[in-house]
């Protein structure tokens, strides 16, 4: 339930980003992102998932 609901925010996070370039909303998605990826039953394609989607935010 943890990992759903990391999920759900970052992508919630992301998506408000995208419309509004809210520099808060970019922090938290990659706060969220970050989270998500060290999850110790995080797998390494959903890390590997989570960091593609960091680099493309600092991009």
């Amino acid at each position: 339930m943890q990992t759903q609901n990391l999920l759900i925010g970052a992508l919630t996070y992301l998506l408000k980003f995208q419309a509004t370039q809210c520099p808060a909303a970019k922090e938290r998605a990659l706060m969220m992102f970050d989270a998500l990826a060290e999850l110790k039953d995080s797998t390494l394609e959903l890390q590997m998932l989570c960091n593609e989607a960091n680099a493309l935010l600092i991009a």
